[in-house]
């Protein structure tokens, strides 16, 4: 993420293009690959369990840590439309995955759903104003390089060690759900969401920490909205067989993640804070949920 930055801002492509972009997407690389990786290899009840359990953990893991270290609060008009987006997005995939189960067609419509937001999006960017603050979450952390050798560097062993980890992830799960008898939507719930939303966690956290708040919920929220469209689409665009949808899922797994991401777009498009006691909230509520879960598998 951080070499594609750098390469897109050394080809002179819009700073605020990128942030909309490259930024949003990188966070959400390992859902997709991790995703990819279990459809092609057989394992497509760990996919739905990975995207709806990363939505969950975004809001009740990232955005409860989050908002202890800061209190999480803005008042930007673009953070009220994408959260908006985003509820609009999780509504519509969990209708679609309850009521058409995700099939090659669910995942075309899921693209051009994420297309459409994304073109709004870069039109709203690009049309926004010039002179803001354009920093991104990857600057705060460890930087952004500037020489093409090192751009290379990052972007190679990007592209080698991403798979490599996703295949690590997605077979150590496998043997987890096989050894423990857990089913595999359950392991994708937990081990593979929680693992896999440890970039949004790095983020927000170091944006809460530099105090940019604004930051860190558009963080949560892009990432919610390109886990159900995009990663969703392409792995359901992809599956050689339509990903099974069980019961539980569409029953708990699927109203939690709609109540915990209406709930935090609640709080983002009214600007209202999210202060350290419901920080703690979202944390024990993902306790609880966990909780829920080991009482009925």
């Amino acid at each position: 993420m951080r070499g594609a930055v750098a390469l897109a801002r050394r080809l002179r492509v819009p700073p605020v293009a990128v942030a909309a972009t490259v930024v949003a997407f990188g966070t959400s690389l390992p859902e997709l690959v991790v995703s990819i990786h279990a459809a092609l290899t057989g394992h497509p009840a760990l996919i739905l369990g990975n995207v709806v359990g990363s939505n969950i953990a975004n809001v009740l893991v990232v955005g409860g840590v989050t908002a202890i270290v800061h209190p999480l609060m803005h008042d930007d008009p673009a953070v009220r439309r994408n959260a908006t987006l985003m509820v609009a997005g999780l509504i519509g995939f969990a209708v679609l995955t309850a009521v058409e189960g995700m099939s090659r067609a669910a995942g075309v419509i899921l693209l051009v759903a994420f297309a459409l937001v994304m073109a709004q999006t870069l039109r709203t960017t690009v049309r926004g104003p010039k002179d803001v603050d354009v920093e991104t979450p990857l600057d705060l952390v460890l930087g952004i390089p500037s020489r093409l050798g090192t751009i290379t560097l990052f972007i190679v062993a990007g592209i080698v060690m991403l798979p490599l980890g996703a295949q690590l992830l997605v077979d150590s799960a496998v043997h987890i759900a096989e050894r423990f008898a857990v089913p595999e939507t359950v392991i994708g719930l937990t081990v593979l969401a929680i693992g896999t939303s440890l970039p949004e966690l790095t983020t927000t956290v170091v944006a809460a920490i530099e105090r940019r708040a604004d930051v860190a919920i558009g963080a949560i929220i892009g990432s919610n909205m390109f886990n159900v469209l995009a990663i969703m689409g392409v792995t359901a665009t992809l599956s050689p067989v339509p990903i099974p949808v069980s019961p539980r899922l569409v029953w708990l797994d699927l109203p939690v993640m709609l109540l915990t991401g209406a709930l935090f777009g609640y709080f983002a498009w009214a600007a209202r804070p999210i202060g350290r006691v419901m920080g703690m909230v979202l944390l024990l509520a993902y306790v609880a949920y966990l909780g829920t879960l080991s009482v009925i598998v």
